[in-house]
């Protein structure tokens, strides 16, 4: 039995050796792209293609891939498969047979002039596998598809000059036009549409500021963080905590296909670790933490549960956390331990402060805590009022330090 998958669907595979046949007319042109955590290649040689067609334990012959996944270094976390030189009009698709497996996926007809298509990615996901329908083009051709991914091209020759006698006006080329920053979001426009409509607008705005901040096509964990002190029911009260949560999930349907948040209320200590999901988000927020009590501020509980949550999870992926705040902790020396010990894992903490500025010395101050591995923490103080600013503004903000964090963690081996 075939399974058929829909663009961003995905579906495990059972098996460590895989078979990927394309579909695209006659003679089209097959590429493999080896990436790592950080959705770029580590070399040239991570391009797989009929010059070079084969790296381990990925081989291309002419429509065919075959992955033997238990090959694949640990630093290889996800293959694409692409295809480009096909002709206008056929009709793309991809088979995945893995064991006893079969999916299959038949792109959609392409409507934006794309000549290059990434068909389908293979993926790690825990201890296993899986296989995610992609659908993402360029119309630039394999161009696209290099410079997405960080694989160095040759430019081609410069054209020969213009004779004086020609109107230096006329032969002044076109400038090139604008190109709008793309990802590969982990969970596809479609999905979003048909789960979660009222998160479309904030899917979009988070994928544009990922990619601005070159970080698409990145796989990681969301965890949002939310602070229940007693000084926090306004926020809760007016909805920003609420507008919060959305944004994350926005980002983490762009970062994690599983379209879930994991979200941990605190105050003295831990008071609920719960999901937040694309199918049921609207009005979570209040509906939660409706049946927690007030308390203080300690930090140190809530940051420990994150950990433990993430390395029980067997992620391979590394998680990007949203700490909310609107103050300073009762516990700022365990903080600033935790802290220190985690920046040997594949983990960044995004503190958000709520409030005024006074009221978040403390989280500048863990911005540029000494001590660590590598600076695994970002500030981002959203204001009094922080419901007022624009997605992008926050989105922006929220992914800023994230891309100097995955560099140096890649650089210490933190990261893979």
């Amino acid at each position: 039995m075939t399974v058929v998958l829909a663009k961003g669907a995905n579906a495990p595979l059972p098996a460590a050796h895989c078979r990927v046949t394309v579909t695209a007319g006659r003679d089209p042109d097959v590429f493999v792209v080896l990436l790592g955590a950080e959705g770029r290649v580590r070399g040239d040689h991570d391009l797989v293609f009929h010059h070079h067609p084969a790296q381990d334990g990925v081989a291309v012959a002419g429509q065919v891939v075959t992955a033997e996944l238990s090959l694949l270094p640990a630093a290889v976390v996800r293959v694409v498969v692409a295809v480009a030189g096909f002709a206008p009009g056929a009709g793309l698709a991809a088979l995945v047979e893995s064991g006893a497996s079969r999916v299959e996926f038949p792109l959609p007809a392409l409507t934006d002039g794309e000549t290059c298509v990434a068909l389908v990615e293979l993926y790690r996901r825990g201890d296993g596998w899986k296989v995610r329908a992609v659908g993402q083009g360029w119309s630039s051709g394999p161009r696209g598809l290099a410079d997405a991914f960080g694989i160095e091209v040759d430019d081609s020759p410069a054209p020969a000059a213009v004779p004086a006698a020609t109107n230096p006006v006329a032969a002044t080329p076109p400038a090139a036009p604008a190109t709008t920053p793309t990802t590969m979001p982990a969970i596809s426009l479609e999905k979003v549409e048909r789960t979660a409509p009222g998160l479309v607008g904030l899917y979009k705005e988070a994928g544009v500021s990922l990619a601005k901040a070159g970080l698409g096509p990145l796989r990681a964990a969301v965890y949002l963080v939310l602070d229940h002190s007693a000084s926090m029911g306004w926020y809760y009260d007016n909805g920003s905590m609420q507008h919060l949560a959305e944004q994350a999930l926005g980002l983490s349907a762009n970062l994690d296909d599983d379209g879930t948040v994991p979200v941990v209320f605190f105050a003295d200590d831990v008071l609920l670790i719960a999901d937040l999901s694309l199918d049921d988000y609207q009005g979570r927020i209040g509906l939660l933490h409706e049946r927690l009590a007030w308390g203080g501020t300690r930090f140190a509980p809530a940051m420990r549960a994150v950990i433990e949550h993430y390395l029980h999870s067997g992620a391979s992926d590394p998680a990007f956390v949203i700490f909310q705040t609107d103050g300073e902790p009762f516990d700022r020396r365990q903080t600033r331990e935790v802290l220190r010990g985690a920046s040997s894992l594949p983990i960044f903490w995004q503190f958000v402060g709520f409030g005024h500025s006074r009221q978040l010395r403390f989280l500048r101050s863990l911005d540029t805590l000494g001590g660590r591995v590598v600076d695994n923490a970002g500030h981002f103080g959203a204001g009094q009022r922080p419901g007022s600013r624009s997605g992008p503004q926050v989105f922006d903000r929220l992914v800023q330090e994230f891309p100097e964090w995955l560099r140096a963690a890649r650089a210490a081996g933190i990261v893979r």
